[in-house]
């Protein structure tokens, strides 16, 4: 009783302890998700407006583009096409429930239609599409497959979005077209022209000018849509890479200089190779016979120079220890002209449609064959009738010329080795039955049959736990001290990487390394963090060494674009100041430039001689009259002096409504591009975006 009347006494004090640790369980588990950093928790992988984007729901997306992609693409590159596709999607939606915009049946059909053309079980029998046959198919998959039919629901949600989507596009296209007067304009942009004289000063003709990190500042703060950013890192690594020290390389040619002097079967007496090379080779024995002239490489000749049975080695090639033995020298053709018939039966490797038994196809080659032999014109046409391989049956059953070793060996070793030139003959392989007729064959060429014995030289068990005690304790001092002294102290190269994105998967120098993209990224990663990271070829230890937030850039990460424009500025005010009157000739003496001339010059091209594009120099200089000179310009390239000599403009067409066509068109185009719709970044600005795939893939 006593124990009880405690509890109760302290239940209060119980109450509050329990609460404070599961408040530090919640805090705990809010960092660990970013959860007061800019990343929300990872059930759901973006937010786009007010609508989440489900992690559930993204995961089987990004799985089933995996799967169409057939493994050609990661699964992160598959993440990014599926966020693209989630965000076109609903930015879409989310406009059209703005807009109230409604489709009825008839438009959703009309759109499946389109979708389900050509499709037989949609068509009736002049191939158009059938709306009774869609029916009749919807109520039958209603009965017998639910599954199925709650697929096709969600294909007619998807048509009806189409349909939607071709409304508002088709009332945007409305909204863009151009009008008459327009046309107008772009055709007196055209063909109007200018001839002016004209000085130009180049900016580098002022004093020197000073921008300040004020006047950085200053010009950010007036443009700040130019420069935003997202988040990015920089980080610096050294690499570990697995690689066999001298001790592996010293055991494994003791191990391959053993097979040519140890046992009563070694390499250079053993009368079974393939065996011989199946126990001790990583490389098969391969039982052909190759062309002198194919041979290449650094003991290609050595090896030719053999005699028979004689073994050379070891030698270093290809990063592995090698003996090669020669076993056979011989004459063959390389190249042979031949034809076939190929007859199959069931079983075969091709055409499991035939029926024909191997008997029954046996004799239909033998019949064939003796066709031909009496008349060899109705090789083609026979070939045309019966053979199997349509390809070649399609050219009278011409192979062309075949090199050897290019067909299997059967086949092979017939016409290469058996037949005689200009002959017919049945060869039977794993295809079925071919009747060949061998045409013509090249002279014979020296070839050798050798046998390899291969042994890579690769990483022990030793070297490979020195490598990662090496790793591990480079890790460690650099955690504790100066990664670079650390890594200067063991000879190894820091090699730095700035700016990298959210959604990288690779790191230059090491390849595919999202893990150490994602670890640069969490929240609790800061600045000097350093971590290892097995790469499968050995180890890579990376640190932090910048973290830029998503927003706007600073002075100091604006300054390379920045500076070069505000210099520009800042020169051509002082070399304005300098020009006290419009004299062309004086102004071009006093800054050692000469008076230039420029004809033909319009608003769709607005190219100066020696100062390339300024549109704001010609636009100004089309606003003038014949005979002004103008105030001193700021263009692209330096500051201008215009004398306007003469203005043509252009005679009126009749009608403007071709070229105001072919605006529209172009408007048009522009706007339904699918990769950078205007319309779709427009309303990507719109809306507050919050992107996460980076925490999940």
């Amino acid at each position: 009783m006593a124990i009880l009347s405690k509890i109760r006494e302290r239940t209060v004090f119980l109450i509050v302890i329990i609460a404070l640790a599961l408040f530090a369980f919640v805090l705990t588990d809010l960092f660990k998700n970013g959860g007061f950093s800019g990343d929300k928790a990872t059930s759901a992988v973006g937010v786009i407006g007010d609508e989440e984007i489900t992690r559930e729901g993204f995961a089987a997306e990004v799985e089933s583009i995996v799967q169409q992609s057939q493994g050609r693409i990661s699964t992160l590159q598959a993440a990014k096409q599926a966020w693209d596709n989630n965000l076109r999607r609903t930015l879409l939606k989310q406009e059209f429930e703005k807009l109230g915009l409604e489709v009825g049946a008839d438009q959703i059909t009309e759109v499946m239609s389109q979708q389900l053309a050509g499709d037989p079980r949609f068509s009736n029998q002049a191939g158009v599409f059938d709306e009774a046959k869609l029916k009749q198919f919807i109520a039958e998959l209603k009965l017998t497959s639910p599954e199925q039919y709650q697929q096709w629901l969600n294909f007619e949600k998807s048509m009806a979005v189409n349909a939607k989507s071709q409304l508002y596009f088709n009332m945007i296209k409305a909204g863009v077209k151009a009008t008459l007067l327009e046309g107008q304009q772009i055709y007196h942009q055209e063909n109007d022209n200018l001839t002016f004289e004209f000085v130009k000063v180049p900016f580098d003709k002022a004093e020197e000018v000073e921008v300040t990190k004020s006047d950085i500042k200053s010009y950010i703060s007036d443009h700040k849509e130019r420069f935003q950013q997202d988040a990015k890192r920089d980080i610096e690594y050294v690499s570990f890479e697995e690689e066999p020290s001298e001790e592996d390389n010293t055991l494994i040619l003791a191990e391959v200089e053993k097979l040519v002097t140890e046992g009563d079967q070694n390499f250079k007496t053993t009368d079974d190779v393939q065996q011989f090379l199946a126990l001790n080779s990583e490389t098969p024995y391969n039982d052909t016979f190759v062309f002198e002239y194919n041979l290449s490489g650094e003991f290609a000749q050595d090896i030719l120079d053999l005699d028979i049975n004689e073994v050379y080695g070891p030698y270093f090639e290809n990063e592995s220890y090698k003996l090669t033995k020669l076993l056979e020298r011989s004459q063959k053709p390389d190249s042979v002209q031949t034809s076939h018939i190929l007859v199959t039966y069931d079983g075969t490797r091709v055409d499991g449609s035939v029926t024909r038994s191997k008997e029954e196809a046996k004799s239909l080659a033998d019949s064939i064959t003796s066709v031909v032999k009496r008349n060899s014109s109705k090789f083609a046409e026979l070939a045309a009738e019966f053979s199997s391989d349509r390809q070649s049956a399609a050219d009278g059953g011409d192979l062309n010329w075949i090199t050897y070793g290019a067909l299997v060996p059967e086949f092979n070793d017939y016409v290469f080795e058996e037949a005689r030139v200009n002959s017919y003959g049945v060869v039977e392989t794993d295809f079925g039955y071919h009747v060949i007729y061998v045409e013509d064959r090249t002279s014979p060429k020296d070839v050798v049959k050798l046998a390899t014995v291969t042994k890579r030289v690769e990483a022990s068990d030793k070297t490979l736990n020195e490598l990662y005690r090496s790793a591990t304790k480079f890790e460690l001092g650099a955690k504790k001290g100066d990664f670079r002294e650390e890594a200067e102290a063991i000879e190894k190269t820091v090699k730095p990487v700035n700016g990298i994105n959210k959604l990288d998967e690779t790191i230059p120098g090491v390849g595919r390394q999202r893990s150490i993209v994602k670890w640069a990224f969490e929240g609790e990663t800061k600045v000097g963090d350093v971590k290892s990271f097995d790469t499968g070829n050995g180890y890579i230890v990376a640190r932090v060494t910048k973290k830029t937030k998503k927003g706007l850039k600073s002075p100091e990460e604006a300054s390379a674009v920045v500076t070069p424009i505000l210099r520009k500025r800042k020169q051509a005010e002082k070399i304005m100041s300098q020009i006290e009157d419009n004299n062309l000739v004086a102004v071009a003496a006093a800054f050692g430039q000469t008076v230039q001339k420029a004809t033909s010059v319009n608003m769709s091209n607005p190219i100066i001689p020696g100062g390339g594009r300024e549109p704001k120099i010609v636009g100004a200089a089309f606003a003038m009259e014949v005979g002004e000179v103008s105030q001193p310009l700021k263009g692209d390239s330096g500051v201008y002096l215009i004398n306007l000599l003469e203005k043509n403009k252009a005679e009126q067409l009749p009608s403007y409504r071709s070229i105001a066509k072919e605006e529209t068109e172009k408007r048009t185009r522009t706007l339904l591009n699918p990769r950078n719709s205007p319309i779709i970044e427009a309303l990507k600005n719109s809306k507050e975006i919050e992107k996460n795939i980076h925490l999940v893939y």
